[in-house]
């Protein structure tokens, strides 16, 4: 049977719980418990509970989201579920250890690893069997491993505007997935799910750093693999812009965009709209020169575009004369900056002024 993890997705005065609080549900025997001291709410268990059960009977996770916990006079709290596989014994049979010695000495991220070094790793991994069609790791939610695809393949997918998925991506034996989110701290960036019952090998996160600990040399195996990713992202997003690209911030978030604007010396005017926002930003050979957005503009302007999570844009291959200036800083430093403030305005809910 699968256990069920609640994870808080909004809070409203609730005395016990905060966005990102988690409960346990096991359904055999049935249990609760709360993650990282979180502790368990009498009137909130049993509307969980129930779409624990449903989760465990089948039923997508995603119809579940925003579950209410029933409320009291102190608050109330909106929930989300994930499913967690059951897993391997932590301590692997050598039977087991051996087996998965032996596959993963054969991967790619691993060439090169001394076989002690190896041995020792395995000791990190646990192994999960997942049924064609359920979700590994979600879009928008928090890294919480490190998976290689062992048995099986596994396949990225994004949501259409007409609500109709597209897979971008498969993975077959030996690709590996979920290391971005663990080395940013952002949250998934695409939702992975098992295209045939597949064999996972899970690295949790702290064991992920463990491991980086007892082989370094996984680091750049890593490092290449992700140049690889953004390599093939950019001149997919560079093939579109040379059209004129239009998209929505959902399906490439707004540093993402400017990034490959940048890497691959855009000039042009890049049109945004968010809900009843409006914003303009002229690039001059992968430059930010002018952003306005109403009656703010320059890097206030950009930041704020930074933190946008949805919205539709197009870009407009233009070349003006005499662009004016405005930004202190390149794009790098823009993006970097701009990152940092939107990390804190996450944190704090309040938007740092220059």
């Amino acid at each position: 049977m699968l256990k069920i993890t609640a994870v808080c997705d909004e809070a409203q005065g609730c005395p016990l719980y905060t966005k990102g609080s988690k409960l346990d549900f096991t359904p055999t025997p049935p249990t609760v418990m709360g993650l990282d001291g979180v502790p368990v709410c009498s009137i909130a268990v049993e509307p969980l509970q129930k779409a624990g059960g449903r989760i465990s009977g089948g039923e997508d996770p995603a119809g579940l989201a925003r579950t209410y916990c029933g409320g009291c006079p102190g608050g109330k709290a909106w929930w989300s579920f994930q499913p967690v596989m059951k897993e391997t014994e932590s301590t692997l049979s050598p039977a087991a250890a051996q087996f998965i010695l032996n596959s993963i000495s054969k991967m790619k991220i691993f060439s090169g690893v001394h076989v002690t070094k190896l041995m020792r790793i395995v000791r990190l991994i646990k192994g999960t069997r997942v049924p064609s069609g359920r979700a590994i790791v979600q879009r928008g939610k928090p890294g919480e491993g490190f998976f290689i695809v062992l048995e099986g393949d596994c396949e990225v997918v994004q949501q259409e505007e007409n609500g109709r998925e597209s897979v971008l991506v498969t993975l077959p034996p030996g690709e590996c997935f979920g290391e971005m989110s663990l080395i940013t701290g952002e949250p998934v960036s695409a939702t992975v799910r098992a295209k045939d019952d597949a064999t996972v090998l899970v690295i949790s996160k702290d064991n992920f750093h463990a491991m980086l600990g007892i082989a370094p040399e996984v680091a750049i195996t890593l490092a290449r693999i992700l140049a690889g990713r953004l390599t093939n992202t950019s001149r997919r997003v560079l093939d579109e812009l040379r059209k004129g690209m239009k998209g929505r911030l959902d399906l490439i978030s707004p540093a993402e965009l400017i990034q490959a604007m940048n890497v691959n010396s855009q000039t042009g005017m890049l049109l945004v709209e968010n809900a009843d926002k409006s914003m303009t930003i002229y690039l001059h050979d992968g430059q930010i020169h002018e952003v306005q957005m109403g009656d703010k503009s320059g890097e206030e302007a950009f930041y704020e575009f930074l933190s946008w999570a949805k919205g539709q844009f197009q870009f407009e291959p233009v070349r003006k004369e005499q662009p004016q200036k405005q930004m202190h800083m390149d794009t790098v430093g823009l993006l970097l900056e701009g990152m940092r403030r939107v990390d804190e305005f996450k944190q704090t809910g309040v938007w740092r002024k220059n």
